[in-house]
Formats: structure tokens, C-alpha cells, sequence
């Protein structure tokens, strides 16, 4: 039987790089499963995950229950994406609405044409970090308030907002 996440996290701290790189690969599509649910670009989701686990790596001494490695991984995905997020909320703000209007830019579509990729984009990050938590990768509430660093009671408030607005946007009751 392999090594658990524990003996290769205490392995990985003492400089074995095997170690480290067992982790990945044993986490590696979880850690891009859940960058891309909270990612509205594919691309950006691989560097969100790939950031996360150069994080991981360099912080490795930081993290207090090796047994919880991967909880910790998706925690610093959660945070990569965040960052991302509000950089990207601060450049459209510098950059102007005139984005919007220039030649090229998609027409806009109605609900009814869109898909669920598109209706899922649409919710806030926290909304959609929470729903595809725990309804994508099956974490629980309990689990995906520690991997987002939430209160409980937010995880499950960001997962009925989620599942009240696609409802709204499908224009079911």
C-alpha cells in the first residue's frame, strides 16, 4: 500500500521532492477539478492550480495536520482564485465599461440559450466555490467551510443563494 498523505507530507518537509511529487500527482485533479469550477477560463484555472501547489510546496512547514493535506491544497486554490478574482474586479474598474461596446465583444444571450457552464459563471465566486464544494466534489459543508476558511452557516447560505439564483435564471419557482 502506498504512503498516506501524512508520511509523504513529513517526507516532502525533510526535502524528499518524491514526496512532494506523489502528493501532486495524487491530488493534482482534484486541485484543477475545483480551480476550474470557481475559474471562468480553463487556462487560468491550470495556473490557479499549478500556483496552489508551488504555494503548497513552499509552505509545506506551515501546514499543521499533514493528514488534511488535500483540504489545505484546495483551501490555497480557493485563495489563488480569490486573488485572481479581485484583480481582475479592480482592472475592469480601471479599464471602464467601454470594453463591452468595442467590435468583437459577444452578443448578449438570453437565459434560455445559455448553458449550465455559463449560468454557473454567473454566480458570485463564493456562491460557486461553495456549490462546487460540495455538490461537485462532494465535500461536505463542514469540510468546505475549512477549505474556504467560512463559518458553516455562510457555506450553506453561498449554497441556497447559488441554487435560488439558477433557479431564477431558469425561471423555475
Amino acid at each position: 500500500m502506498g504512503r498516506t498523505d501524512s508520511e509523504l507530507v513529513n517526507a516532502a518537509r525533510r526535502g524528499d521532492a518524491r514526496a512532494f511529487t506523489a502528493l501532486v500527482a495524487r491530488h493534482q485533479s482534484a486541485a484543477r477539478s475545483f480551480a476550474r469550477r470557481v475559474s471562468a477560463d480553463p487556462f487560468e484555472a491550470e495556473d490557479i492550480a499549478q500556483e496552489a501547489f508551488v504555494l503548497a510546496w513552499a509552505n509545506l512547514d506551515r501546514l499543521r495536520a499533514p493528514d488534511r493535506f488535500k483540504s489545505w491544497l484546495l483551501g490555497a486554490v480557493w485563495r489563488k482564485a480569490q486573488t485572481l478574482s479581485r484583480s481582475h474586479a479592480r482592472r475592469r474598474a480601471r479599464d471602464g465599461a467601454w470594453i463591452d461596446g468595442q467590435p468583437g465583444a459577444a452578443p448578449a444571450q438570453g437565459e434560455a440559450a445559455m448553458t449550465a457552464v455559463q449560468l454557473f459563471e454567473r454566480l458570485p465566486l463564493g456562491q460557486r466555490a461553495a456549490l462546487a464544494l460540495c455538490h461537485g466534489e462532494g465535500w461536505s459543508h463542514t469540510e468546505a467551510a475549512d477549505i474556504l476558511d467560512q463559518p458553516l452557516g455562510t457555506v450553506k447560505s453561498n449554497i441556497k443563494r447559488a441554487k435560488d439564483t439558477l433557479r431564477a435564471m431558469l425561471g423555475e419557482e
